[in-house]
C-alpha cells in the first residue's frame, strides 16, 4: 500500500485511483484516509456481508468496532452494525 501526504495525494489524485493508498497527515502523524480500487472495496463489502467472516474470519482482527462485546450509545453506529447482526 502506498502512503502519501495530503498534498501529495491531492496532486496525484487521478494517478492513485487504481492503487491502494493511505493518506497521512505527516505533520501530526495521523492516518486520514484510504483509497481503494473499486474491485478491492467490493470484495471487502461482500466479505463483510457474511456474518461468520466478520465475527471470526479476516474481519475479526479489527478489535472494538466488530467485536461482539463492543457496546456504544451512538444511534447511527448501532443502526448500521445491529442491522447486519440480525
Amino acid at each position: 500500500m502506498i502512503e502519501l501526504g495530503i498534498s501529495q495525494a491531492q496532486t496525484q489524485f487521478t494517478k492513485i485511483l487504481t492503487e491502494e493508498v493511505t493518506i497521512v497527515d505527516k505533520k501530526n502523524k495521523v492516518k486520514k484516509a484510504v483509497i481503494l480500487p473499486y474491485e478491492v472495496y467490493a470484495k471487502l463489502v461482500e466479505k463483510a456481508l457474511i456474518r461468520e467472516d466478520y465475527l471470526e474470519g479476516s474481519f475479526s482482527k479489527f478489535k472494538g468496532t466488530l467485536s461482539k462485546e463492543f457496546t456504544t450509545n451512538d444511534e447511527k453506529y448501532n443502526d448500521i452494525v445491529n442491522d447486519g447482526l440480525n
